[in-house]
């Protein structure tokens, strides 16, 4: 397991690979972050590509392909190999947000 003073440094380089995938997958505008506790275990971790409407968020979700090339960042990252597994790659948009939680996504994802 990597030491816990560079996994976030790994989790780091894994979300820039996943904004370079997603700067070309994504056809509107967007952002991309991270929330977990994996400096406890690695596969306590969940990646989201946020996107403005709920049309190109289920499209970007029902994409296998892309779903693979971000869980790829993982290894090319070098995160650990044991937590990969359970690495969480998620897709919302503002829409839903807004509709659901008042456009607040902190209590969106609480």
């Amino acid at each position: 397991m990597a030491k816990k003073t560079d996994i976030k440094s790994v989790t780091s380089g894994a979300e820039e690979l996943i904004r370079e995938i997603a700067s070309t997958a994504v056809s509107e505008e967007h952002w991309v972050t991270h929330y977990g506790a994996n400096d406890i275990h690695p596969r306590h971790l969940v990646f989201w590509i946020c996107v403005e409407s709920d049309a190109e968020r289920d499209r970007l979700r029902s994409d296998a392909a892309l779903l693979d090339r971000l869980k790829s960042t993982l290894g090319a990252a070098n995160y650990p190999e044991e937590g990969r597994a359970g690495v969480h790659f998620g897709f919302e948009s503002q829409e839903t947000v807004d509709r659901e939680s008042g456009g607040n996504w902190w209590h969106h994802w609480k």
